[in-house]
């Protein structure tokens, strides 16, 4: 017979043997004991069971408010930041502070004076 690993298989394996046991009363005062033990593991692995795909579905309703709570996060951060640039003006290097580059002057290329050089004169 081979190995039942699923739990909604032990399950269902459980219950078949709990049947079984019922419908053949000349086994039952042997397996009494056993019997009662199976129905507590059942019932307890039923409500364990039950328990967990309750907090799957917390952890998946979590992780929406928590996906939103940092989008609302991200929005207020960009508008702080807008803010703070119209503030104390693009160019200033406090905007450094809020992570925030500010305009700076480009630097010139350098002129290659080689390039001219090396043209012939017609």
């Amino acid at each position: 017979m081979s190995s039942i690993n699923s739990h909604p298989d032990i399950i269902r394996d459980w219950e078949g043997l709990l049947e079984a046991a019922e419908r053949n009363p000349d086994v039952q005062p042997t397996i009494e004991e056993e019997r009662q033990s199976l129905v507590k593991s059942l019932a307890e692995v039923q409500a364990i069971k039950a328990r967990q795909e309750q907090l799957t579905a917390l952890r998946q309703e979590a992780t929406q408010q928590l996906a939103a709570a940092v989008t609302r996060g991200k929005e207020a951060a960009i508008r702080i930041r807008s803010m703070v640039r119209g503030k104390i003006g693009p160019k200033s290097e406090r905007l450094v502070h809020f992570k925030v580059a500010p305009l700076r002057k480009r630097p010139r290329k350098p002129v290659a004076a080689a390039s001219s050089a090396a043209k012939p004169v017609a």
